[in-house]
């Protein structure tokens, strides 16, 4: 078998046991090769491909430089770990960390590794993880809040009771619309108008619990809406790598676990490569 067929080969593997939905045991039906015969062959097809900061440095110029930062917890054996990961909107993953927990040191590692390869963010979209808000101040990175994650904490802040998703009182109904509508303003020349009919309401808002509210909001408003000051696009929520985080949480599952970190590394490999590089 020649070098490319052989690539084809171990490349049709690594998506069999990647990106097919089924059962490790239905795999092993259809193709009639034992599942861990098509692993080991998803193995070797992980060993030749580049790895998602290689890939960047072959292809700096397709990146946004906008950087969206989140983490996804996984097991290996019996053992919780963090796979913290960074995402080029123009390119896709360019790196990603694996430590014991979701923690400001990983983040900044991964920063500073895509720094010395040259790739310096313009802007970082993140949830409000206590480890990457202080981090891009620190670094001095623009930094968009997800608006999906931010209407959460406002229903949190709102209903008392912790739950993202629980209904809206009544008496703070037309303020969380108000407030929705100013974070989800798509275009920079219609925020100040918003804002301003939002000031208009506020003497009816005098008690404490209102101005809870208020007090959060004015906080995030700057960081919810930084990103309408770019002439690039950048995302105004985290989705984007929410879809990655599912898509690695759908593959485990499959798996039924890891076994080793090294397993890990490779399973990501591929998928972060057939994912997103073109």
């Amino acid at each position: 078998m020649t070098p490319k067929n052989n690539t084809k080969k171990l490349r049709k593997s690594a998506e069999q046991w990647i990106l097919d939905r089924s059962t490790l045991r239905r795999i092993e039906e259809k193709t009639e090769v034992h599942y861990s015969a098509k692993w080991r062959q998803a193995q070797k097809y992980a060993d030749s491909i580049p790895s998602p900061i290689e890939h960047f440095q072959k292809n700096k110029d397709q990146a946004s430089q906008i950087v969206l930062m989140d983490a996804k917890y996984v097991r290996i054996r019996d053992k919780s770990v963090c796979i913290h990961i960074a995402y080029d909107t123009g390119i896709g993953v360019i790196h990603y960390w694996i430590d014991e927990t979701e923690n400001k040191t990983a983040y900044h590692f991964l920063l500073r590794e895509l720094r010395k390869v040259g790739y310096e963010p313009i802007c970082a979209v993140s949830d409000e993880h206590w480890s990457l808000v202080p981090l891009f101040r620190e670094l001095r990175i623009p930094h968009q809040l997800c608006i999906f994650h931010l209407l959460q904490s406002l229903r949190r802040i709102m209903t008392r009771t912790g739950n993202p998703y629980a209904d809206i009182p009544a008496e703070f109904k037309v303020m969380f619309s108000r407030i929705k509508g100013i974070l989800k303003t798509s275009c920079i020349e219609d925020l100040p108008a918003r804002v301003q009919t939002f000031r208009k309401l506020i003497p009816n808002w005098t008690t404490r619990k209102y101005k809870r509210v208020l007090k959060w909001f004015w906080n995030i408003l700057p960081r919810a809406t930084i990103g309408l000051c770019f002439e690039e696009e950048v995302p105004r929520t985290s989705n984007l790598l929410e879809n990655i985080n599912g898509q690695i949480e759908q593959r485990l599952k499959t798996f039924r676990g890891v076994k080793s970190e090294e397993s890990l590394k490779k399973i990501l490999k591929i998928l972060f490569y057939f994912r997103n590089y073109k």
